[in-house]
């Protein structure tokens, strides 16, 4: 891969390129320096290390501290199978239920925006914190693609794959395709930056659970707000975890540290090395993040429609606000669905079977909510 990037950028500058590379003159070219604080969980939990970041993004700034340096988190960590969504995503119209059940895989919805992604243990997730004013979009994930840069090369420049930040503040492949999405939060002075990284990720999954392969994928439709994520080709890196970690560690101690009196401290942690004062808030969010108010409970109101033809009217009509059914409107005889019984029950499969004698319609609401 990075072989056939480096002949590309020969053959000439791509307007991708030519946009990062002035993006990195603007956003390097202060050469602030922090106190820098390294969290390198030892958990799998898709649960719990999003807790432990929204727990850490609560307490940064640490209140304890007497310098005028200010600080910059940095927090690695890799989940086992799952799917993330966005605060304000609906998870309908984002995921296929279905695969998810097969697949074993639990869906999670985290407290910033963006769209849906896919965690594996062939993914490292990166979350950097700093203060509001610091916060761009891009520079971070420039940095990360600095420290890829250096993966089995020598010194900054490297030898390494080369990626790169596009106009949708993407890290990109040289062919163009994603490696990294990425989200934000901003809040009372203080902003993070966190993302994935494809290194060794089962793309194969991702796309069907990120992607309905369900025959009934083209018999429903789902209207409403929400955010709907953006698809987008996606490659892995191609490297190892532990590389990749120890490449981004050092990167950010370099750059952030070095030539300053900024501090540098490594943390690893897991659900059982939490201080005392954390295992309160920390767990209180794991209960959170694992509720069903949360995950579909917080979806935005919306419509789901249920067509018995591409194309065709709607047969079956869910109107849906805060996870409890609003309105059921049916073209359907009783001795199929019986709507009106529905009306005020949480909008869950299990919740609403009872009311549905058939055996084609309990097939088709199963595999969509």
């Amino acid at each position: 891969m990075a072989g056939s990037c480096l002949y590309l950028f020969r053959r000439g500058i791509p307007a991708d390129v030519k946009w990062t590379a002035a993006k990195r003159l603007l956003t390097t070219a202060a050469g602030r320096k922090y106190n820098l604080s390294v969290f390198i969980s030892n958990s799998k939990s898709p649960h719990f290390n999003l807790s432990f970041e929204d727990y850490l993004f609560q307490k940064y700034p640490p209140s304890s501290s007497p310098s005028s340096i200010p600080a910059k988190y940095l927090l690695l960590y890799t989940n086992t199978p799952c799917v993330i969504i966005g605060r304000n995503q609906n998870p309908h119209r984002e995921t296929a239920v279905a695969a998810l059940r097969t697949h074993g895989i639990p869906l999670v919805r985290r407290k910033s925006g963006g769209g849906a992604v896919f965690h594996d243990l062939g993914n490292v997730n990166y979350c950097v914190m700093m203060p509001n004013g610091d916060f761009d979009r891009d520079e971070h994930a420039l940095a990360i693609c600095d420290a890829v840069a250096r993966i089995g090369g020598k010194g900054e420049e490297g030898g390494g794959v080369r990626l790169e930040v596009n106009e949708r503040h993407d890290i990109v492949d040289c062919d163009g395709k994603k490696v990294s999405g990425s989200a934000y939060k901003l809040q009372r002075g203080k902003a993070y930056h966190h993302g994935t990284m494809l290194l060794n990720s089962k793309l194969h999954i991702l796309s069907e659970v990120l992607h309905s392969s369900s025959e009934y994928t083209s018999l429903q439709q789902v209207e409403g707000a929400g955010v709907q994520s953006v698809k987008s080709p996606v490659a892995n890196v191609g490297v190892e975890s532990e590389a990749f970690v120890e490449a981004v560690v050092k990167l950010f101690r370099e750059r952030y540290t070095d030539g300053g009196d900024g501090s540098f401290s490594v943390r690893f942690l897991d659900e059982k090395s939490l201080l005392p004062d954390e295992q309160d808030e920390v767990l209180k969010r794991v209960d959170e993040l694992q509720s069903w108010k949360w995950t579909f409970g917080s979806t935005p109101k919306f419509t789901h429609k249920f067509l018995l033809e591409k194309d065709g009217p709607p047969a079956l009509t869910f109107a849906v606000k805060e996870g409890t059914i609003l309105a059921v409107d049916s073209t359907l005889p009783e001795s199929e669905v019986v709507a009106d019984e529905m009306v005020g029950k949480m909008y869950r499969a299990e919740e609403i079977e009872e009311f549905v004698p058939s055996g084609y319609w309990r097939d088709r609401i199963r595999n969509s909510i």
